[in-house]
C-alpha cells in the first residue's frame, strides 16, 4: 500500500458523528486547520439520536445552524403518561420554567438531518469527510502528535497538534491512548425501532407507558406519520433472533398500551444489552475523547447526542486559545476540558442510570408500582420540572478544575442569556475567540484589558461586570471590573486566558 507524510494541522477529529463534525465546525470557525476522518464508507442512513436539547440548540445557534436544524424537526410538546390500573397523567413540556432561552422546548430531529447541517457548515468552510478512512494508532512526539490512517489511498501518518477520539463506544482513538470504559450492565435489552403507523396520536406529543411487562415509549418523527419506539424487552437476550418486524411491535404495542399501532414502511431497528459508563480518561496529551468514546449510556432522556455536541463545545475554544497563552498556563487549560467533562459525564450517566432503574427496573412487582404511582405523581410534583431546564443542559456549571475561583459566585456557571436593547441574546454575542465582559447600562469605565465588551439593559438580572468565557460561563463576576481582575489574578491560568492584563 502506498504510504505517504505530511506536515503537521492543528486538528485531527476521528469520527464524523455530531460530536467530531461538531468540534470540526468549531474549530474551523475559530481558525484551526482540520481533517475529519471516518471509517464508515457513507453516512448512515438511520435515525439514532433523536431529541435535542435547549442548550444543544444554543451551540447550534452560535454555528449559525439552529435555523436550519429547526426546518428538519418536530417539536415535542408534551409527554404523555400512562401507567397500570388506569394511572394517568401528562405534562406539558412548552409550559415548564424554561426561563433564559430561545429553545424551550425538545426537538425530535434523526441524527442523519443533524450530521448533514454540520457535514454542509463543514464544506462550506472548505473541509470535506475523509470516508472509509480508519485511525490505526498514534504515537505522541515533542510537539505533535502522528497519527496513522489507512484509506482508500492507502496508509499515511499525518501529524496534527492535537487529536479528538470522537469515534463510538467501540473508540480505538481510546484503546490507543491505553484508555478504558467499564461497561455497567444494567440487565435489560431493550428495542429500538423507526415506523409508520395507522394509529390516531397526536403527532407533537410523546407516549409512555409504564407497564409491568416494560417500559414502552413512542416518540414523534418530523415526518408525518412516522414514530420512534422504544421498548425494554426484559425476556429477551440481545442475541435473540426474532425479527423486529411489523408484527412483533404491533404485538408489542398492543400488549402495553391497548392501541392497534398499524405498523409499517420499518426504517431503523436495533435490539441491544442496555450498558452504562464513563471511560477512566478524557485527555491523554495532546489526544482528546469526546461524545459515546468517552461515555455510554441509556436512552432514556436523550442525552448522547447532546452531550456530545457540548464536550465539542468545551473542547474548541481551549484548543484555539492553548498556543496564545503562556506554556506554564497551557497545560491547565487543557486538563479543564477533562476535568469540566467528566464531573458532567459522570452526573448525567449517573443520572440516565437512576432515571432507567426507575422505569426499567429488573421486577415485575417494582415495574407494576412505578406504573400506578408515576403518572400520578410526577406531572403534579416539582419532579417535572426536570424535563425542562437540568435535562436541557441549561444549569450545567463548572463547579471545579483549573479554570473556577471557587470563593468567586456564579464562577463556572452558564450566564443568564438575558434579552439585549436590539431582541437578541447576550449569548449570542459573546466573544468566539477571548473572554467577553458582560456590563450593564451604563457601562463604566475600564480597565478592560482590549477584551471585547457587551453592554446589557441596566434592568438585566445580572451583576454590574461580568466576565465570560467564549463558551458562555462565567470567570468571575463583580461590582467594578477591578474587582473581577483581583478574582482572575489568583490564577495563572485565568490571567492568561484574560490576557494578561
Amino acid at each position: 500500500m502506498a504510504s505517504r507524510t505530511h506536515d503537521h494541522l492543528d486538528l485531527l477529529v476521528v469520527g464524523a458523528g455530531p460530536t467530531g463534525l461538531t468540534a470540526a465546525v468549531e474549530a474551523r470557525r475559530r481558525g484551526l486547520s482540520v481533517r475529519v476522518v471516518e471509517r464508515r464508507e457513507r453516512r448512515s442512513p438511520f435515525s439514532k439520536a433523536l431529541v435535542v436539547h435547549a442548550r444543544t440548540m444554543e451551540v447550534f445557534e452560535g454555528l449559525g445552524l439552529a435555523e436550519h436544524l429547526t426546518a428538519r424537526s418536530a417539536r415535542f410538546s408534551a409527554l404523555n403518561l400512562r401507567g397500570v390500573a388506569g394511572a394517568r397523567g401528562r405534562i406539558d413540556l412548552l409550559d415548564l420554567d424554561w426561563g433564559d432561552t430561545d429553545h424551550p422546548h425538545w426537538l425530535t430531529l434523526p441524527q442523519y438531518e443533524t450530521e448533514r447541517v454540520l457535514e454542509d457548515a463543514l464544506s462550506a468552510l472548505g473541509v470535506q469527510v475523509e470516508w472509509a478512512t480508519r485511525f490505526t494508532g498514534v504515537a505522541e512526539e515533542d510537539d505533535v502528535v502522528a497519527a496513522t490512517l489507512t484509506g482508500p489511498a492507502g496508509t499515511e501518518v499525518v501529524r496534527s497538534r492535537w487529536l479528538l477520539g470522537a469515534d463510538g463506544g467501540r473508540s480505538t482513538v481510546r484503546d490507543a491512548i491505553g484508555g478504558t470504559l467499564e461497561r455497567e450492565d444494567a440487565g435489560a435489552t431493550f428495542i429500538l425501532a423507526d415506523a409508520q403507523t395507522s394509529a390516531s396520536l397526536a403527532e407533537d406529543e410523546g407516549h409512555l407507558f409504564l407497564h409491568p411487562d416494560g417500559l414502552l415509549i413512542i416518540v414523534p418523527l418530523p415526518d408525518p406519520g412516522r414514530w420512534r419506539i422504544i421498548a425494554h424487552a426484559p425476556g429477551e437476550s440481545p442475541a435473540a433472533r426474532t425479527p423486529i418486524d411489523a408484527g412483533y411491535l404491533d404485538d408489542l404495542v398492543r400488549g402495553r398500551t391497548g392501541i392497534e399501532f398499524g405498523a409499517r414502511d420499518l426504517g431503523w431497528t436495533s435490539r441491544f444489552a442496555l450498558t452504562h459508563g464513563v471511560a477512566d480518561v478524557h485527555r491523554r496529551g495532546r489526544v482528546f475523547l469526546a461524545g459515546d468514546a468517552a461515555h455510554v449510556h441509556s436512552p432514556v432522556g436523550g442525552q448522547g447526542l447532546n452531550t456530545g455536541v457540548q464536550d465539542a463545545h468545551n473542547l474548541a475554544w481551549k484548543l484555539a486559545l492553548a498556543d496564545r497563552i503562556p506554556a506554564e498556563a497551557r497545560e491547565d487549560l487543557l486538563e479543564s476540558y477533562a476535568v469540566e467533562r467528566r464531573l458532567v459525564a459522570h452526573a448525567m450517566v449517573g443520572g440516565v442510570r437512576r432515571a432507567t432503574s426507575l422505569v426499567a427496573g429488573r421486577g415485575g412487582l417494582a415495574r407494576r408500582v412505578v406504573g400506578a404511582l408515576g403518572p400520578r405523581i410526577l406531572p403534579r410534583t416539582r419532579l417535572r420540572l426536570a424535563l425542562g431546564r437540568p435535562l436541557a443542559g441549561l444549569e450545567v456549571a463548572y463547579a471545579g478544575g483549573p479554570l473556577v475561583v471557587k470563593e468567586a459566585p456564579g464562577s463556572g456557571a452558564r450566564l443568564a442569556n438575558v434579552h439585549l436593547g436590539d431582541g437578541s441574546r447576550v449569548l449570542s454575542q459573546v466573544d468566539p475567540q477571548d473572554p467577553t465582559w458582560v456590563v450593564r447600562e451604563p457601562a463604566s469605565d475600564g480597565p478592560w484589558g482590549g477584551l471585547p465588551l457587551v453592554a446589557v439593559p441596566a434592568d438585566a438580572d445580572l451583576p454590574p461586570v461580568t466576565l465570560v468565557r467564549p463558551d458562555g460561563h462565567i470567570i468571575a463576576s463583580g461590582d467594578v471590573p477591578a474587582a473581577v481582575w483581583t478574582i482572575v489574578r489568583r490564577s495563572p491560568v485565568l490571567l492568561a486566558i484574560a490576557g494578561g492584563w
